[in-house]
């Protein structure tokens, strides 16, 4: 099937290096269009060197070889010239197809849901794609490209065989059969090597990068965990190895198999061009150019042999790379097919299920909850009750399985989905710490917004202006200790640079999830009060453990195992004694005398 797809794999290999560098493409072609006619000219220039050579010996002047001799010289200086060139020239074409090839998988991979990246699939057909992107629609162009220069270059080497003895061109070419068999069997047992180590490879790779990255090096050494670490890591490293002898052995037996048959044939060639001779079956002459023009084919043959290979082999990568890419005409037609976004006045859950890949049970069941323009409303809940993934709902993050979130009464799924993301500040818990400066690490909040001015007035709100303006080089400082230069903060510090990412952002609603967990109890304060002013006139979501934070949100919506256990405001759900005035107690308890009342 893969053989019956290669013609139209080859044209979108072509296609796809066209694209990115239409010029370095062009020029690498006509390169090697004049290596193939270079290494014609060498075969007939030598036929036509030996003719005169033997002139000379029966009495003719040298200077009948020295045009002859000078078309041979300028044709190999072309040949080799041309060659170095192109080797050059194919750097930059990698680089530059390897720009676009990955900028493609990176425009897929941020278009795609949110929840594709709960799927262990969509990870492994990312990083088939991202690493195939790399290397494999320049190897399969160039591959073509080596086939087309092969083939020129066998049409006039062939033609000068045929005209003096075609016995050695048929034999020539049924001894590379077995090489051309035994390279597309080697390229289809490689590909599904590589399928079969896509998930492990991954596996190897994050448990690298535990032992390695800056993360999580402190909480390795406390608990000794290196040798834990490397264990595992070199437990699936050996397995790889373990199957690529596997891999190895194979293609080993089908190379040596091949090269036996191709030598013996070969050998059986020049047997016969040596008997002839002896035999004066043909002339001295024709025979020394018979076997330049077999050692020219046979070299010929093999660079058909190794460019008809990779383009097989690439062919067979590229369809990964190319079913990947191929969804995102319709990501972008889908992401922008929504309705405009109105501005806000409510956004409701409406009996909201929701159900994770990998689960078996929904996350959220029969949810419904409510957020007025103008309004402060509290998630509250233990561990696991589902907070943050009803916060991805509402943010539009998530697609519900079953009901609606609906922003002024439409649907989330018939918005134009990049326009609501616009119109939507949020801040996760598990905040992302950008290795970029402290302004761009704001600026990320609004990245297509360029306000200095308001970028600056966004850290101040979020308290931390202070300490970045005191950093080393004030916000053009690089966060982070990876590279030259940079300084690290503490959590907190980070917690105020996420939180003026919000603030920058300036969104008609704004969800914050534990945004204060970091924070000392008088700037969580001070935080509260500037987002009462700032967003009075907005929405916000709070998801917050701190009760002394969520006592004063409008409504507070209290989730237990997926479903809304009761809701209201403060004293409302006090009154109750449900669940969240126990909460409230089992907190408010470690901060009164024994005895007192928690409540207030």
């Amino acid at each position: 099937a893969s053989i019956r797809r290669l013609p139209r794999t080859m044209v979108i290999g072509l296609r796809l290096v066209w694209q990115a560098a239409p010029r370095e493409m062009t020029i690498n072609a006509l390169l090697q269009l004049v290596v193939a006619l270079a290494v014609t000219g060498q075969v007939l220039a030598g036929k036509r060197l030996l003719d005169r050579l033997i002139t000379v010996g029966e009495g003719e002047s040298f200077s009948v070889v020295v045009g002859p001799l000078v078309l041979l010289s300028v044709a190999s200086a072309v040949a080799s010239i041309c060659a170095v060139v192109r080797s050059e020239q194919q750097r930059v074409l990698a680089e530059l197809v390897s720009r676009s090839s990955i900028t493609r998988v990176h425009e897929v991979a941020a278009a795609v849901d949110l929840l594709a990246f709960d799927s262990p699939d969509f990870h492994d057909r990312l990083e088939r794609a991202r690493s195939n992107a790399l290397s494999r629609p320049l190897q399969l162009g160039n591959g073509v490209l080596g086939v087309l220069s092969a083939l020129f270059t066998l049409a006039g080497i062939s033609l000068a065989l045929l005209l003096i003895e075609p016995l050695f061109f048929a034999l020539i070419l049924v001894a590379y059969v077995p090489v051309w068999l035994a390279t597309a069997r080697a390229s289809r047992v490689a590909y599904r090597f590589s399928v079969a180590q896509a998930e492990r490879d991954r596996r190897r790779l994050y448990l690298s990068l535990v032992l390695s990255r800056r993360e999580e090096a402190a909480e390795v050494r406390a608990f000794s965990l290196s040798g834990f670490l490397r264990r595992r890591h070199d437990a699936l490293l050996q397995e790889r190895i373990d199957d690529v002898r596997v891999l190895a052995a194979n293609r080993t037996r089908l190379g040596v198999a091949a090269a036996v048959v191709t030598v013996v044939l070969n050998g059986a060639a020049i047997t016969l061009l040596v008997w002839l001779v002896s035999n004066g079956r043909i002339g001295v002459a024709d025979a020394g150019a018979v076997a330049g023009a077999m050692v020219l084919l046979a070299g010929r043959l093999d660079a058909l042999a190794g460019s008809a290979g990779s383009v097989y082999e690439s062919s067979l990568f590229i369809e990964d790379y190319t079913a990947f890419v191929a969804e995102l005409p319709e990501l972008q037609r889908r992401a922008g097919a929504g309705a405009a976004v109105p501005p806000l006045q409510s956004l409701v859950a409406d009996h909201v299920t929701f159900s994770y890949p990998s689960r078996t049970e929904p996350v959220l069941r029969d949810v419904s909850v409510r957020v007025e323009r103008g309004q402060v409303v509290a998630l509250v809940g233990e561990n696991g009750s589902g907070k943050t993934t009803l916060a991805k709902l509402l943010a539009g993050l998530y697609d519900p399985s079953h009901g609606s979130v609906q922003w002024n009464g439409v649907s989330l799924l018939d918005l134009d989905s990049g326009a609501l993301r616009n119109n939507v500040g949020i801040i996760f818990q598990d905040f992302v710490r950008y290795t970029l400066s402290a302004y761009d690490n704001i600026a990320v909040g609004r990245s297509e917004r360029n306000d200095p001015v308001a970028l600056r007035e966004a850290a101040e709100r979020a308290s931390a202006d202070s300490f970045l303006a005191a950093l080393v080089d004030g916000y053009d400082t690089l966060l982070g200790t990876e590279y030259s230069y940079g300084t690290e903060l503490s959590i907190g510090q980070w917690q105020r640079v996420a939180l003026a990412r919000a603030f920058y952002r300036d969104a008609p609603l704004l969800i914050l999830d534990e945004p204060t967990a970091a924070l000392d109890a008088r700037t969580e304060a001070e935080f509260f009060d500037r987002v009462r002013q700032l967003y009075h006139d907005r929405a916000v979501l709070l998801i917050s453990h701190r009760f002394s934070t969520v006592r004063n949100a409008d409504h507070i919506y209290v989730l237990d195992h997926g479903q809304v256990a009761e809701h209201g405001n403060h004293d409302e759900l006090m009154r109750r004694k449900g669940m969240y005035a126990e909460l409230f107690s089992l907190q408010a308890a470690g901060f009164v005398e024994p005895g007192s009342d928690p409540s207030p």
